[in-house]
Order: structure tokens, then C-alpha cells, then sequence
């Protein structure tokens, strides 16, 4: 049985984490297919919009404890490393990634929603970040959260171990949006359907430059943009698109 499944509705990439015995639990294999599927998908040049979400009650609920009990510092590394490649994956697909959250969202899952572009999450959904609590910091993509939520917020997370609910996830912006749980995968197809709306070439454009954001310095960033703005004319796409707005 696939670890990750896929399938493509309505110009949509659905990618489900298929462990729901596990609480979708992020084993080895599975992080590595998730890599693999999301490099697979970074290829694909008519790709729009994916929405990556889990099978069962449960987003993740983060590192397979089974596995990770087991590690000696070598093996440690490998492990983490290998999930962040995953995650490096899925936040330089070149189009956007929806996380659909429901249930526990917790550790590495968290880590992982927080290298999605956006995030909905059901009402009765938890998100925590318990390293601590085991033995061990929080590391790799944990490192976005400060920028997601603010240092303050970021250190009460990884700090306390201490799970929060959905209703603070929004309010703190882990979250953009919620909705009840018999609602957030269509909620979710909703969203995507949203970005399918815009010019495919502008959203990738936008994507790009979303990733300098994350890491150049304010001038730099702004510089990058310019080159990205003036080549988006080379279509004349912007120029019709304009041109019917004009005449509306």
C-alpha cells in the first residue's frame, strides 16, 4: 500500500499522507515517497495547485515515535535531514501547496504544514510541537514558525510542548482559515479553485517570489521583483487581461 496517494481532480494535485492506522505518523518510507512525489510534481509544468492533506482523523501526528526511539546520533541526523528534504520539496514546488488540516497536527506535521503556502484547519483540529517533552529541540522547518506566528508565540510552542487549540492557531496566523469538519476538504478544493482562477504564469511568478521573501533582505527582495514583473508582459497576457477590465 502507498504511504502517500495521489490522484488529480478538477486541475488539482491531491496528495494524502496514507497512514490513518498510525495517525499518519512520519515514517521514514513515508517521508521518503513525499519527497518523491512532490519532486515528481515540481516537473510537471501544467500543474496549478496542490492540496496536501492526510487519510483518517489525523493530519500527523508528527515523527514515528517507533522509529525515532530506536536512533543513535548518526542515525538521528539521517532521519531529520531526510525529513527536510521532504519539506524542502514541498515548499519549492512552483506552484502553491494547501495544507488541509484535521485532527492532530503535531511536531514534524506542524513542521510540514508550516512549509505549505496556506493552511485551513477543521475547528476540532490541535497543533502542538513537543520535542521538548521527549528529549529533543525542535529543528529544521521549526525554524519558520517565528515568521508564521512571531518569536513570542514561535518560543510558548517549542518551549512548553503544550498543545494548542485550532481556534488560537487561527488567531495567532498558524492558520488562514477554518472550517467545520464535515466541510474543510471541500473548503480546501474551494481554495485551490480560487488560485486556478488566476493566470497560471502570474501564480508561479508570485510563488517565486514569495521564496526570495522568505530569505533576501528587504532591498534584494525588492529588486528580485522587478525582473519577474517586467518578463510577465512578454505574453501580452497582463495586456488582455487589463484590456477586458478596461472595457468592463
Amino acid at each position: 500500500m502507498s504511504l502517500v496517494d495521489i490522484k488529480t481532480e478538477d486541475g488539482i494535485l491531491m496528495v494524502n499522507l496514507n497512514r490513518p492506522e498510525k495517525r499518519n505518523a512520519l515514517s521514514g518510507a513515508l517521508v521518503g515517497q513525499l519527497e518523491a512525489v512532490f519532486s515528481q510534481a515540481a516537473r510537471n509544468e501544467d500543474l496549478r495547485v496542490v492540496i496536501l492533506s492526510g487519510a483518517g482523523s489525523s493530519f500527523s501526528a508528527g515523527a514515528d515515535l517507533a522509529e525515532m526511539a530506536k536512533l543513535d546520533p548518526t542515525a538521528a541526523a539521517q532521519f531529520i535531514r531526510n525529513l527536510h528534504r521532504a519539506i524542502h520539496a514541498v515548499m519549492h514546488c512552483p506552484v502553491p501547496v494547501i495544507a488541509a488540516i484535521q485532527g492532530a497536527c503535531f511536531g514534524g506535521a506542524l513542521e510540514l504544514a508550516a512549509g505549505c503556502d496556506l493552511r485551513i484547519a477543521t475547528t476540532d483540529a490541535r497543533f502542538a510541537m513537543p520535542e521538548v517533552k521527549v528529549g529533543i529541540p525542535s529543528v529544521i522547518e521549526a525554524a519558520l514558525l517565528p515568521r508564521l506566528v512571531g518569536r513570542g508565540r514561535a518560543a510558548w510552542l517549542v518551549l512548553t510542548g503544550e498543545t494548542i487549540t485550532a481556534t488560537t492557531a487561527e488567531k495567532w496566523g498558524l492558520v488562514e482559515g477554518l472550517m467545520e469538519p464535515a466541510d474543510f476538504r471541500d473548503g480546501a478544493r474551494a481554495l485551490a479553485r480560487t488560485i486556478l482562477s488566476a493566470d497560471p504564469a502570474a501564480v508561479r511568478s508570485q510563488k517565486r517570489l514569495m521564496r526570495v521573501w522568505d530569505a533576501a533582505p528587504l532591498d534584494q527582495a525588492i529588486e528580485a521583483s522587478v525582473p519577474l514583473f517586467a518578463k510577465s508582459f512578454e505574453s501580452r497576457i497582463p495586456n488582455k487581461l487589463m484590456a477586458g477590465l478596461l472595457k468592463k
